[in-house]
């Protein structure tokens, strides 16, 4: 019988190394729109719609970044219960 080890807290740990860069670029984003903001400039035209279209582009995309990361955690930490569950009940059928 073929044996294999699954880390389970190594996928935590990538699980969360995922969500500290998406809260880095969600920062980075952030100070782009604080630097943009402190121009004091007001746009019009097409370079003030391409901007506005761009900047809500990203909010959409860092929503479904944020939901897509919270959705792979809440996965993880699933299957994580699961495999240590079914690796318990295994142990109990084989004393």
């Amino acid at each position: 019988m073929a044996s294999y080890r699954v880390d389970t807290d190594q996928i935590l740990a990538l699980v969360a190394k995922a969500r500290l860069i998406g809260q880095q670029i969600e920062q980075r984003i952030a100070d782009v729109e604080h630097e943009v903001a402190d121009l004091h400039i007001e746009w019009q035209g097409s370079a003030a719609e391409a901007h506005r279209a761009k900047h809500d582009t990203w909010q959409r995309e860092m929503q479904d970044m944020k939901s897509a990361l919270a959705d792979l955690e809440t996965a993880a930490r699933a299957a994580r219960a699961r495999y240590l569950a079914n690796v318990e009940h295994n142990k109990g059928m084989w004393p």
